[in-house]
């Protein structure tokens, strides 16, 4: 076995207590699998859970922030059996058309237009469904379980510096919505992230870009909820705020 997984394999004992309340919920055993190709930290493969009899959780070894990656997708599937939602956030009707013609009002021709908008639009999508939920697991960890602070300060730093290109993008390549919708949303996260450890440094450049009074608002659509509030209705609540609703809908599955 490589020393990193050697190394891997004795460095998430931090996350127990996340790791035996997601096997109690559940009734599943957590079962952490390295992958040395994942693009990602850590992956949570519900979807086989119900086959598999297990909750795999698949990790990038050479990752500094293990103890929360494995700990986070815990909390994930903790929330996942708590609500059991069957509902997906997908596109409304005509939205995509008229996306692509924004995209074509930009410059660009038909085919173009088409290519970033199957690309772009459902990414925008996952990060709605995904991001407001995940800063309050955020919020929750950080004062149910203080085991995790330290890999959890790495992680939330790693995932804010990673977004900071967003904000250099070229605002004449993209739907104003699309782009201001990006940048607001991971703006929110680095805003949570300086709340939590009483920073003030890794909001700034979200801030310099003008984008506090909305970051702000989405932040606190989130503070202003209960830890057991539904992911469909904390991700309304930044539907309505970032003005998309006529962009996205639930759908029952």
């Amino acid at each position: 076995m490589p020393d990193t997984f050697k190394m891997a394999e004795n460095n998430y004992k931090q996350a127990a207590r996340l790791i035996h309340a997601a096997e109690t919920i559940s009734k599943l055993p957590v079962r952490v699998v390295w992958d040395d190709n994942l693009k990602v930290g850590a992956v949570l493969h519900l979807s086989e859970a119900d086959w598999a009899k297990q909750l795999r959780i698949s990790v990038n070894p050479k990752r500094p922030d293990i103890p929360y990656l494995v700990g986070s997708q815990c909390a994930v599937a903790i929330r996942f059996f708590q609500q059991k939602e069957n509902k997906h956030l997908v596109s409304k009707k005509g939205s995509i058309e008229k996306t692509i013609n924004e995209f074509v009002e930009l410059g660009y021709n038909q085919k173009e237009a088409e290519t970033y908008t199957e690309n772009i639009v459902p990414g925008i999508a996952q990060q709605l469904r995904g991001m407001a939920p995940q800063i309050l697991v955020t919020t929750w960890i950080y004062r149910e379980y203080p085991e995790l602070r330290e890999s959890q300060l790495n992680h939330c730093i790693m995932e804010v510096e990673s977004s900071y290109p967003c904000l250099e993008m070229d605002k004449n390549k993209f739907p104003a919505w699309l782009l201001k919708s990006h940048q607001a949303m991971n703006g929110a996260f680095a805003l949570a992230t300086d709340y939590l450890f009483e920073r003030n440094d890794l909001f700034k450049p979200f801030k310099k870009k003008g984008l506090e009074e909305i970051c702000t608002g989405l932040v606190g659509d989130i503070t202003i909820s209960k830890p057991d509030t539904p992911d469909t209705q904390l991700v309304t609540l930044w539907l309505n705020r970032l003005n998309l609703s006529d962009r996205f809908e639930w759908k029952t599955v």
